[in-house]
């Protein structure tokens, strides 16, 4: 996990001249001009005390000062986007969803383009479309974290903030909730928004009393011969299935107990997604069509059971991200499985 001792201190837009500078600093060669239209002016907060500022946040880049609230927000991962939209503050522009070929999430849908723009981070983002945006603050994904010349060449435009997990993962949805409160002058708006997220996802097993003791895991697919699952404490959905009452399959409990990599399991792994439920996906749901057609899918313990759900591309990509506006959207998603295990 890249660790600066990099303060950057907030003034207005600092594109200078210096914007050819900058963009050289990226590693593996200059970014090419994409869209650098300046996008529609971003929904700004109320006007924050002042003594909400200068505050700093504390991230896995280093330290950004922010001395006034940012009217102009550029965010560059689904976390960042969807807490940013929680406060009531449109983004001039947000990552690109990709999990079906979408712009935005599905359950944006107040993000339309032109108003904000949408930012390609999955290839190299561009320096020169963000500085053309005019931004007074960038929420950085974890490409810009690690990249300490793309973070560089970004705080040289606007005070830019880095993931704030740790583990080479981004934080709870809570965590960036609190931090983007924080950026905006918004830190009470964000705790109430945290309450109310949290007050749904514990009513779930108020609504479906039968889940109590039950266990879940969950499973993207990945390159042949490989799938995704987890029971890592820092899991995020592992921790978004806990705030349910439900716990990690037991299978992959014990692998994780004696050290396996329960990030990725191989074929011969799939014994350990022994779960009360199971919610499975792929990158596209033809990838998943043809997996459900395989001996080995039958071999699973839920799917033996009759226990598993298929969740399209779209579900299970959200599903790998829960944030404080996907909560209910992913509610929805699991309701029939939800409902079968807790009657």
């Amino acid at each position: 996990m890249l660790r600066q001792d990099m303060r950057v201190k907030v003034g207005g837009a600092r594109w200078l001249p210096a914007l050819v500078a900058a963009a050289a600093l990226l590693v593996g060669g200059a970014a090419c001009g994409g869209d650098t239209g300046g996008g529609a002016e971003g929904k700004a907060p109320p006007s924050a005390g002042s003594a909400a500022f200068p505050v700093t946040i504390k991230h896995a880049a280093g330290e950004t000062v922010i001395e006034r609230a940012p009217k102009r927000v550029v965010a560059l991962s689904t976390g960042w986007v969807d807490a940013t939209l929680a406060l009531g503050v449109v983004p001039v522009a947000g990552n690109k969803w990709s999990a079906s070929g979408a712009v935005f999430a599905p359950w944006n849908p107040e993000l339309k383009e032109p108003a904000t723009t949408a930012i390609n981070t999955v290839a190299d983002i561009s320096v020169e479309q963000i500085a053309g945006l005019r931004p007074d603050v960038i929420f950085g994904s974890y490409q810009v974290t690690s990249n300490k010349g793309l973070y560089t060449a970004l705080s040289e435009i606007a005070p830019t903030i880095g993931i704030i997990g740790t583990d080479n993962q981004d934080g709870t949805w809570q965590e960036i909730l609190a931090t983007v409160g924080k950026v905006l002058g918004k830190s009470a708006e964000a705790q109430k928004a945290v309450e109310e997220g949290e007050r749904r996802l514990a009513g779930v097993a108020t609504t479906y009393p039968g889940l109590k003791g039950k266990t879940v895991s969950y499973v993207v697919l990945r390159q042949p011969g490989t799938v995704q699952a987890g029971a890592r404490p820092n899991d995020h959905l592992v921790r978004f299935f806990q705030s349910m009452g439900l716990g990690a399959a037991p299978g992959l409990v014990k692998l994780e107990s004696k050290g396996g990599e329960t990030g990725f399991l191989s074929y011969e792994q799939l014994n350990a997604l022994d779960g009360d439920l199971m919610f499975i996906g792929g990158f596209s749901d033809s990838e998943m069509a043809g997996f459900e057609k395989s001996e080995l899918f039958k071999k699973i313990p839920t799917v033996k059971n009759g226990t598993y759900h298929v969740l399209d591309a779209e579900k299970i990509g959200a599903m790998r991200t829960p944030t404080v506006r996907n909560i209910s959207y992913l509610l929805d998603a699991m309701r029939p499985a939800l409902e079968k295990a807790g009657s």
